[in-house]
C-alpha cells in the first residue's frame, strides 16, 4: 500500500488569494466604467430610426456589465476561500507543530 501525502505551498495559495483579490478589484472597476459608458447617449444622435438598435443594444450592454459584475464577485470569493484555506493550513500547522513540541520529551527516536 502506498503512502499518500499532501502539500501545500501556503506562500505560494496566499498569494494567490493577494492576485486574485486585485482582480477582482480591477474587474469591479471595469464594471463601473462599462455601466457608466450606456449606450443612453446614443438615442440623440441615431434619432427615432435607431430607438430599435438602442433598446436591443442596451440589453447587450447591460448584459454585458452584469456579467463583468458576476465574474468580479467569483473571483473575489475565490480570492476569500484562498484566504481562509491558508489559515485553516497555519491553524492545523500551528496546532500539530504545538503537540509535538509537548509530547517531545515522550517520543523515543
Amino acid at each position: 500500500m502506498s503512502e499518500r501525502a499532501l502539500s501545500v505551498e501556503s506562500a505560494g495559495l496566499s498569494d494567490y488569494s493577494n492576485r486574485a483579490a486585485a482582480v477582482g478589484a480591477e474587474l469591479a472597476s471595469a464594471a463601473a466604467q462599462a455601466s457608466v459608458a450606456g449606450p443612453g447617449l446614443l438615442g440623440p444622435v441615431l434619432g427615432l430610426i435607431g430607438g430599435d438598435f438602442v433598446a436591443a443594444y442596451t440589453a447587450a450592454a447591460n448584459a454585458h456589465v452584469d456579467s463583468i459584475a458576476r465574474l468580479s464577485t467569483t473571483v473575489a470569493s475565490l480570492s476569500a476561500a484562498a484566504k481562509a484555506t491558508v489559515a485553516g493550513y497555519h491553524g492545523v500547522d500551528t496546532s500539530t507543530a504545538r503537540a509535538v513540541t509537548q509530547r517531545q520529551p515522550e517520543i523515543q527516536v
